[in-house]
């Protein structure tokens, strides 16, 4: 492993337990993945800012608006890291959010990390191109599978729209996957789209996942289908040598061993790990102009809805229980 990810992931776990302070009723996964943003943008966490931007949103929304859920903190966050005037950015959204709405996106909890992901990859220009694009492949993901397809898909339908790549393309993913090994289901369905981000041989891209879930697997870090997503990453950027592969399961390793990483879980922490770890060589190509920064962006939108729609299921889930709980 190389010695920037052990202290990448020495700075974020310092990071993390100052944010735990300071934002001490959000999720805790929502202040891990604060954490996870400010260390790989190296960029000072502000937490005055973020407040400020979290009373804007609010002063800028309904009282029942999707934008002020679970999301809001975490888009605040986002936009504070990403942007120098993130409340302009923010009134930008509110207007790609009517656009939205128009070709035929619901408003639900996913939606907000969705817009985020179409302000951060597509120029103000290509908005409405963008858009349309999306809904359509939405729409056709739907048709594809009905029971799998739901606002979670949002945002990835956004960044797909922004390749060349057809509903089709993504299918053959799938099944490719599917044929060696993963189990069909919502899992599947996100790893595919990743992979077709690659311009790369479906055949041995699919082959690069299985073998990736297999070491991890072989070195007691074997995930469930919510974090085939760090297969995906791994898998577009690691070359033949596999040392992607390595400092994956090393980091990996490490973060499931600091305190207050243990309890997120083994699959959380292997998907932090790919996050630096693809970060770090995106890095990498960058200087040696080896990487396209759509990629690398749509990377990084990715990994935040991700992280999002994880901690909406998390929420659901506990608002369920505690509902059966009290009645």
């Amino acid at each position: 492993m190389k010695n920037i990810l052990k202290t990448k992931a020495d700075k974020m776990f310092d990071l993390y337990l100052q944010i735990e302070k300071q934002f001490k009723w959000e999720h805790n996964l929502s202040n891990h993945f604060a954490a996870l943003t400010y260390i790989q943008k190296e960029k000072e966490f502000d937490k005055d800012k973020i407040k400020s931007v979290i009373n804007y949103i609010k002063e800028n929304t309904g009282v029942f608006s999707n934008y002020r859920s679970n999301a809001m903190y975490i888009l605040a966050m986002l936009l504070c890291s990403e942007y120098d005037n993130p409340k302009e950015k923010f009134s930008t959204m509110m207007i790609y959010d009517k656009k939205l709405k128009e070709a035929g996106f619901k408003s639900n909890t996913y939606l907000p990390i969705a817009n985020y992901a179409l302000l951060l990859t597509c120029e103000e220009n290509l908005i409405d191109y963008r858009v349309k694009k999306a809904f359509e492949i939405y729409s056709e993901m739907k048709k594809n599978h009905p029971w799998i397809t739901s606002g979670d898909d949002y945002a990835l339908s956004i960044l797909l729209a922004g390749f060349n790549k057809s509903v089709n393309d993504i299918e053959k993913y799938y099944m490719s996957l599917n044929n060696v090994g993963f189990s069909k289901g919502n899992g599947l369905q996100l790893l595919s789209h990743i992979l077709s981000f690659s311009d790369s041989n479906i055949e041995i891209v699919t082959r690069k996942c299985r073998d990736l879930y297999i070491k991890l697997k072989e070195n007691k870090l074997k995930i469930g289908s919510d974090y085939y997503a760090s297969l995906g990453l791994i898998s577009l950027l690691d070359d033949d040598s596999g040392t992607a592969a390595s400092d994956l399961i090393e980091l990996a390793k490490y973060i499931n061993g600091l305190k207050k990483y243990k309890w997120l879980g083994k699959g959380m922490n292997v998907l932090i790990a790919s996050a630096m770890v693809s970060s770090e060589y995106i890095n990498e190509r960058k200087q040696n102009n080896l990487i396209d920064t759509t990629i690398s962006i749509s990377i990084e939108a990715l990994i935040a809805a991700q992280t999002s729609a994880m901690i909406a299921a998390a929420t659901a889930s506990y608002i369920a229980v505690y509902s059966t709980s009290s009645n």
